[in-house]
Parts: C-alpha cells; structure tokens; sequence
C-alpha cells in the first residue's frame, strides 16, 4: 500500500504493510484493538505508517503514548523519518523538545507514559499505547488519562505491544474478543514476513523456554517479568563454618559508594554457607574482609573485574587468593544469568532467607533490544548486586549448567 499526497505534484510515499498488519489497520472496522504481539512482529512501524496516513489525511489530532522520551526520538528517527523525507520541507515539522509532529494541518502528540498526569485535559480523534504491556502496568495512564479522553471524539484507540504479565493490558486483551466495537488480534514474531528464519532462529535461541512463550509467541503468562523461578523454593541455607572435605566458590561483585559490594560463598551442593554485603567501605578494608572470608573457606572466588573490579582483581590475587576474574559485557551477563536461571529452575542451588537479596531476585528483569538481544539488569533505581555475587559464585559451582549453552524451545 503506497500513500500518495498531492502538493502540486504527485508524491508516493514509500509505505508499506505485511497481511498482519493490514488485518488490523484496514480489515477490521472496530474502532477500539487491543494487539499482542512477538517481538519485531512490526506493529511500531506499522503505526508509524498509519499515523502519517492519518495525518495527511486530516485526521487528527492524535495522540502517541510511549515508554520513555529516548524510545520516541529513536522512532522519529528510524520509522517517521524516512518517510517524511519524501515530502516537501514546508509539509511536515517534527518539534522535538515538544515532541509534537505537524503534517499538514494535523498534530501528532507523542508523550511519555512516566507522567501521565500531564497528558491529561486533551483530546483526540486517535490514540495509539505502544508497548502496552509496560506502560498499562501504571493502571492510572488508562483509567484516570486515556479512558475520560475517549468521549470527546470516539476516537480510535489501538492498544499494542508484547505481552508482560496478566496485568490491565491482558484485561483489555480478554475484554476485547467480548466487547462489541473491540477487537482483539494475536501475532507471533514468524508473523513477521520480512524477517527472515536465520534471523528468528538466532532470537529464538538467545532466549529461555520460559521467555520464548511471551516474547516471541505473545503468550499473556503469571509473573512473566520475573527473570527467575523457584526462589521461594530454594530458601533453606543457613549460615555455616568451613567443613572438611568440602568444597567452596565464592561470587564478588564490588561496588565503592551508591551500589554494595556483596561476596556470596556456596559450598559444593550449591547451598549458600556465607555473605557478606557493605558499601562506602574503604577500599583497604574491604579487602581485607573479602580475603578473610575467601581464605577461611579455602574457596575459589570468582569476581567481577569489569572496571573497578580489575585492579582488586589483581590486588586479591597479590594477597595469595584462588581468584578468577569475569568480564561482564552483555553476552557473558546473558550466560550468567541464565545459568543461575537453570539453577533456581532445576531447584540445584539453596540460599538464606534474606529480605534484600529475595527482593533483588524478584525484581530483576530483562529487556529485549530493536537489534534482538536479551538485556538483563535490575529495574532502574535499584540494585543487583546480590544477584550478580549469586550467579558468579554459581558460575563456579561444578554443574551441567555451569558452561555457556544454547537453549532450545
């Protein structure tokens, strides 16, 4: 489908859609859809194009609402962009400290949803949630902002993106194949025409089992941000003394004043026997902490020695430590933390019944970027360090899980 604007002369834009995309923008006739999707499925550029229809068009004004401001000038950039570049200067202006897009006569607002109260007071005659899975966690952005929105104009609303948990935006999912004048549509990332199967294959396996339902089949799951299963299960450790015969692996993960340098030791069970956490500590001090807990339990340590950690590392080994130093970029972090996931999964690893470190474990979360790869981190403003101890002792502790692996659905 090719949109064609008459300035003078004719201009054809180069907009296109697949079959999935056509289902919803053009097949359907309702005015409210609610779309889970897969990964890379399409639907962000897929609104990009409809947006631009709409606006040139004369519809309008519509409102965007997306995760975070950096997510929308990457998609002024990459989706908007390349197609407004074939209209002349004077029919189009994208105002980015405003994050407002003018075609013609027509507005697009384009707002964060961190802030939803200052979204409020307008109207539209559409509206597009982008990444519904994430910003409809905040129930305030759908029923105090959007939904009083919605009786100036009936506008429509399409409310899009991958599945996070049976939150709102799965109510919505489960409320649209009942309500008249909804319509719910379901898409996987091979319902993607344009990407190729090398390309899925390679996603699908950089991915856990567990993950794959949702990212890539779009599968609404129980507890689906949580990166790790099991935790509760695999409380019941408790402190305890070096004891002959036994064998140790200690994690360390260092951090000098806003995060916590925390050593976590296991014995060869997998069952946590020690740790220790502090910050704004003295680099002297900790150490020397750090050396009299490794060398008590004879253990082999193994450390982040990204950064700061590389001349510890190196001072550690000095004082006559069994240690080995672990680069974390974002591959290494990905076999990291999906080996301590298989751990947790397989119910091989026990730990204390400690408040801080269960709340980072529950927590943690991972994100997948444009380009494919899975990110894991601690959600923003928060620590996890804890986790990072965890997986790196596990990483030592002699398992089949312990190598980097491939997973398989």
């Amino acid at each position: 489908m090719e949109a064609v604007m008459n300035v003078r002369h004719e201009i054809v834009l180069p907009i296109h859609y697949h079959s999935g995309q056509k289902k919803i923008f053009f097949e359907s006739k309702a005015k409210k859809k609610v779309i889970a999707k897969g990964r890379r499925f399409g639907l962000t550029k897929g609104f990009a194009n409809l947006v631009i229809e709409y606006l040139l068009e004369g519809i309008g004004p519509g409102l965007w609402v997306d995760t975070v401001n950096s997510n929308i000038d990457r998609y002024i950039e990459r989706y908007f962009y390349p197609v407004l570049r074939h209209l002349p200067p004077s029919a189009w202006k994208w105002r980015q400290q405003k994050k407002e897009l003018t075609i013609g006569k027509q507005k697009l607002d384009l707002r964060s949803a961190d802030r939803p109260e200052l979204i409020e007071g307008f109207g539209y005659r559409f509206i597009i949630l982008n990444e519904a899975g994430i910003i409809l966690r905040d129930e305030y952005l759908w029923h105090n902002t959007i939904q009083p929105m919605m009786l100036d104009y009936n506008p429509d609303v399409l409310i899009g993106g991958t599945p996070k948990g049976k939150g709102l935006f799965y109510r919505l999912a489960v409320m649209a194949q009942e309500k008249e004048g909804w319509e719910y549509f379901h898409f996987t990332s091979f319902d993607n025409p344009y990407l190729s199967k090398k390309e899925l294959d390679e996603l699908v396996s950089e991915i856990p089992p567990s993950i794959q339902k949702q990212e890539i089949y779009a599968e609404f799951l129980e507890d689906s941000s949580t990166v790790f299963r099991n935790i509760r299960k695999a409380i019941g450790a408790e402190p305890g003394e070096p004891e002959p015969g036994k064998q140790y692996v200690a994690g360390l993960d260092l951090a000098r004043l806003q995060d916590y340098t925390w050593l976590i030791i296991l014995d060869h069970f997998g069952h946590q026997v020690y740790s220790d956490r502090f910050n704004e500590v003295d680099w002297a001090i900790q150490k020397r902490r750090i050396a009299e807990a490794v060398k008590k339990y004879e253990a082999r340590l193994i450390m982040d020695s990204t950064g700061i950690g590389d001349p510890i590392y190196e001072d550690l080994k000095n004082m006559g430590l069994n240690v080995e130093g672990y680069k974390l970029t974002n591959e290494s972090k990905r076999q990291l933390i999906q080996a301590l996931m298989m751990s947790f999964e397989l119910e091989q690893i026990k730990i204390f019944d400690d408040p801080v470190l269960l709340n980072e474990l529950e927590i943690f979360e991972y994100e997948i970027s444009p380009s494919g790869s899975i990110i894991y981190s601690a959600p923003e403003g928060y620590h996890d360090d804890g986790v990072i101890a965890l997986a790196l002792a596990n990483w030592g502790f002699k398992n089949p899980y312990a190598e980097p692996r491939v997973w398989r659905a």
